[in-house]
């Protein structure tokens, strides 16, 4: 093979490397968005606040026995009691003034404030609680923003939509690109390949080597879209301190692996459809 036709082989290959390992950054980046999405979802449903009222006289006793019914519950995650000396003076720092002073007597209630687990915060969970808090002796009333809460489920459940739109574009661009690629790749050696046919070779033994070539290159650009994306990954805390809160655990490991999945798929079905074209192509055709 002479030394041109080796350059050009190696520009193919290091083109397809680049174009895969492009593509898998982008949907990298786009499993980045929707990770950082989920993020901030659980966040939100986890710092709204359901408080319990206890009734003006409840004895200490109930407020123990409420705060036990509360911990025992499968939807509790934290919670935080404010007595009603507590509550007076809160609300008199936002008034600006002594408002137990002017009235004679503090007509505020001692509160629970309860956060609840991420699972737990939807409509159905929540009114169940409410059911079973209002039932408890002591409780005056249980409460939370419900419109503030079916905006959020609802904003979340649009939220989703979106990104499942998203997430369909995306893939099928990416599968688009990647196998325009590799066609392109193949098609530089459409004649080879119908040369070798016509001295007898196997489908197989000329696809195999054109497959094998794929899936490096497939592994290449998923190694260079990796790094670049591990250490963008490392880098964000540094302008976004939130992102270096979230606990990714084993989830960005799966992205990792669906990537990887995803970007050996195309690159390796491309090649087999592209080269099972111009092996059922007709010689002038391939002009």
């Amino acid at each position: 093979m002479s030394e041109p036709i080796k350059r050009k082989k190696k520009f193919s290959y290091a083109f397809s490397i680049v174009s895969i390992s492009m593509v898998l950054l982008m949907l990298g980046l786009f499993g980045f968005l929707v990770l950082a999405s989920k993020h901030m979802e659980t966040y939100i449903k986890e710092n709204m606040v359901v408080n319990v009222f206890m009734q003006v006289n409840a004895s200490e006793l109930e407020v123990q026995e409420m705060r036990a019914k509360i911990e025992s519950q499968p939807a509790f995650k934290s919670l935080s009691f404010l007595t009603k000396e507590q509550a007076a003076t809160e609300f008199s720092n936002e008034l600006g003034q002594d408002f137990v002073s002017f009235l004679g007597f503090n007509p505020l209630m001692s509160s629970f404030q309860i956060k609840l687990k991420a699972d737990f915060t939807n409509t159905e969970s929540i009114a169940a609680l409410e059911s079973s808090l209002g039932a408890m002796p002591g409780v005056n009333e249980v409460k939370y923003q419900r419109n503030g809460y079916d905006m959020a489920q609802k904003n979340i459940r649009n939220i989703g939509f979106t990104f499942m739109g998203l997430a369909i574009i995306f893939s099928l661009i990416a599968v688009v690109l990647i196998h325009n690629t590799v066609r392109l790749n193949l098609y530089a050696q459409r004649f080879l390949i119908k040369s070798m046919q016509l001295v007898g070779a196997t489908p197989w033994f000329i696809t195999k080597p054109f497959v094998w070539q794929s899936v490096k290159n497939g592994l290449w650009g998923w190694v260079i879209a990796f790094l670049l994306l591990t250490a963008l990954d490392q880098t964000v805390p540094a302008f976004v301190p939130e992102w270096g809160q979230f606990k990714h655990g084993s989830t960005l490991w799966l992205l990792y692996g669906l990537l990887f999945l995803l970007g050996m798929f195309m690159s390796v079905s491309s090649s087999l459809i592209s080269t099972r074209k111009y092996l059922n192509a007709r010689l002038e055709d391939l002009y």
